[in-house]
């Protein structure tokens, strides 16, 4: 008998320290943007609202994505995907994207700001547990992933690491670092192929061309700041 209720409580109590894994597993290409009536307009001091809009990774773009990267995406990285659309007026102005990728710790959750051409006007860490993360958040290291875009070798061919030629790791914080170059890769392709239509073509381009109906997109209703 003693043996049955020993065996029950070990039991209990590996599911209660596994059960935050098993969430996080859950969360992590669902990453929630957890204060955008807030953190829109610091990245975003001209908008005057916002809307959102859902992508679906299929099979099809799965594969485009991971020959891009040159690695998997995680099981839960394929069906819907979250986009800020950021407004001025009726203009489009940028996108945020939140995004969460797997740590040592667990789920880094990080919200990325992109411009309408294609580059990054900054990240914001919204969760993390790894080491370093304060340093992340530091300008010094945040401001070398300004206006960098698609075109950016973020980490190393085919790989995860952070490109050491062309950053500088947050000190104490190498591997938080790396997966944030990671994520800012990963996700600015995701844009490129979702919104092209919000990237503004250079001027030789004709007039016209390549132009979309944005009220095709799926979306919300826009929230007034």
């Amino acid at each position: 008998m003693k043996s049955k209720i020993w065996i029950y409580a070990v039991s209990v109590f590996v599911l209660w320290t596994l059960s935050p894994l098993f969430l996080e597993s859950s969360e992590a290409a669902l990453c929630t943007f957890r204060n955008p009536d807030k953190d829109v307009y610091v990245l975003f001091p001209e908008a005057t609202g916002y809307r959102t809009v859902i992508k679906v990774v299929d099979e099809k773009i799965q594969k485009k994505v991971e020959e891009y990267l040159g690695q998997e995406l995680d099981f839960d990285e394929v069906g819907e995907h979250t986009f800020y659309l950021v407004l001025k007026g009726k203009e489009v102005i940028g996108i945020i994207r939140p995004h969460a990728e797997r740590g040592k710790y667990g789920i880094v959750e990080i919200i990325w700001a992109f411009t309408t051409d294609g580059g990054i006007i900054d990240f914001k860490i919204q969760r993390s547990r790894e080491k370093g993360t304060n340093n992340v958040k530091n300008e010094e290291f945040r401001r070398q992933f300004r206006a960098k875009t698609i075109e950016t070798a973020f980490t190393e061919k085919k790989s995860k690491k952070l490109n050491a030629e062309l950053f500088k790791p947050a000190e104490k914080a190498e591997r938080l670092s790396s997966l944030i170059a990671y994520s800012a890769k990963k996700n600015l392709f995701l844009y490129s192929y979702f919104f092209p239509e919000y990237n503004k073509q250079p001027e030789k381009a004709a007039a016209g061309e390549d132009k979309k109906d944005s009220k095709k997109k799926s979306g919300k209703k826009d929230n007034k700041k």
